[in-house]
Parts: C-alpha cells; sequence; structure tokens
C-alpha cells in the first residue's frame, strides 16, 4: 500500500470509529421554606440515566428553663442534639435518614416569674445526606414536591436532645410552638418541624439526543494516524529528491 492510500484508509478508520454520545445533567433546587416544587425531567431533551437528590438540614428548637427564684444568673448550660430527619417517598426506594447533630453551651439570662426565675435558649442540628431515585418517577410535566420531617420533634420533650447543668430544684420545658413563620405578612406560631431550612438539590443526567460525539481516543487515533501519514510523506519526497549538482 503507498502512503497515499494508508493516509486515506486511517482516515476512513478513524472516521468509521465508535462514536460516544456527550452527558448533560441539569441540576434543580428547592426549599422547604419556599416549596416552589422542581420540574419533572423533559423526556424531549434526551434519555434520563440517574436522578440524584442532595439534602441539607439545620433544625431549631427552643427551650423554658425554670429555676429556684433567687438561682445566680447566667445560667450555664451544655446541650447536644443528636436525631434524624427522614424524607418518604418522591422515587425513594426506602426511607432517606439525614442525621442532624450539634452541640454547644447557652448562657441562659434569668428573669423572676411568678415565684420562679425563668430564661430561654436554642440549640440546633444539622446534616446533609444524598439518594439515587428512581428515574421513571421524574419523567413528565408535573412538579415533584419534597417535604421531609424531623423525628426529633414528633414527641415533646425531643428524646434526642441532652442538656447538663440544670440547677437543682430546676426543670426544663421544651417549647413546640416558638417559631413565628410569616404568612401573608403575619408572624404565625409554628411546629418545630418548620423551624430552620431544609434545601434540595436535584440533578438529573441525560443523555441528549441526537448529541453523538466521537471520543477522545478517536480524535487522539485521527491525530496519530494523519502525524504519521505526513512523515511518511516528507520522507519519501526527501529520499526522491535529485542530489544537489
Amino acid at each position: 500500500m503507498n502512503v497515499r492510500k494508508w493516509l486515506l484508509a486511517a482516515a476512513a478508520g478513524a472516521a468509521l470509529a465508535p462514536l460516544g454520545a456527550s452527558a448533560a445533567t441539569i441540576v434543580a433546587t428547592d426549599s422547604e421554606a419556599v416549596l416552589l416544587g422542581i420540574p419533572r425531567f423533559d423526556a424531549t431533551l434526551g434519555t434520563l440515566n440517574k436522578v440524584t437528590l442532595d439534602v441539607s438540614v439545620t433544625k431549631f428548637r427552643s427551650w423554658l428553663l425554670r429555676a429556684p427564684s433567687g438561682t445566680a444568673s447566667p445560667v450555664a448550660l451544655d446541650w447536644s442534639v443528636n436525631g434524624n430527619w427522614q424524607l418518604l417517598g418522591n422515587g425513594l426506594a426506602a426511607p432517606l435518614l439525614v442525621p442532624i447533630v450539634g452541640s454547644g453551651s447557652s448562657a441562659v439570662a434569668l428573669s423572676p416569674a411568678q415565684g420562679v426565675d425563668v430564661g430561654f435558649f436554642e440549640v440546633s442540628g444539622s446534616g446533609t445526606g444524598s439518594a439515587t431515585l428512581d428515574t421513571s418517577y421524574f419523567i413528565g410535566s408535573q412538579r415533584v414536591y419534597f417535604n421531609g420531617f424531623d423525628l426529633g420533634f414528633t414527641t415533646p420533650p425531643p428524646g434526642d436532645t441532652t442538656v447538663t447543668g440544670v440547677p437543682a430544684g430546676g426543670a426544663l420545658t421544651h417549647l413546640s410552638r416558638s417559631c413565628q413563620l410569616g404568612f401573608g405578612g403575619t408572624p404565625v406560631p409554628a411546629d418545630d418541624d418548620l423551624c430552620g431550612s431544609v434545601r434540595y438539590t436535584l440533578t438529573y443526567d441525560y443523555t441528549p439526543f441526537g448529541a453523538a460525539v466521537p471520543e477522545p481516543s478517536t480524535w487522539a487515533m485521527m491525530v496519530l494516524g494523519f502525524g504519521l501519514a505526513g512523515a511518511a510523506i516528507r520522507r519519501r519526497r526527501a529520499a526522491g529528491a535529485p542530489a544537489a549538482a
């Protein structure tokens, strides 16, 4: 085979090498503070390969400390939270549990109130989690709404919160409706499950229709083939050139 035919063969081989389809992603977010929902995947764009959900959770809860009248103020309390936030349904094969943990100290200022001294403090826990969801659930025109629940707030006082440093004769009360949410501009007491923030990030990994492009290995084959062919042509020309007089 002469060099010209070899060059054409190399070009044809590179052109006929298998083509790979390029991948694409769509990322959408929502939060429980807004709860607008996330659009499902538009199947006219391509083939949906994978759906991934990432969740970021931060939850707060408020407590009331009652202490005997005359207790030195402020009172130093140490607290820790070790609970779980849960999401069900929404294409999950099993419930998604996100551990929410936190710890800290609070200097609780006391004030007299009907024969006792009282003060307020707040604890918080946060965590992240992720899951792969059923792709068939996310194809369509309607939006998907995620709304999980903080399991630590189901039965007050929350059993996943530990507080130390309570003065002798003192007691703690979990304030289950201390969170204020705005509805129509008016603050309304809300359950602890709504206090804090939950952010959802949904990622669609898909293959667009008609998006076939050469793989990097194919491009490398083409460049190498043309390079070798060019070098061979130069060598033949140099060998056939007449010697200078």
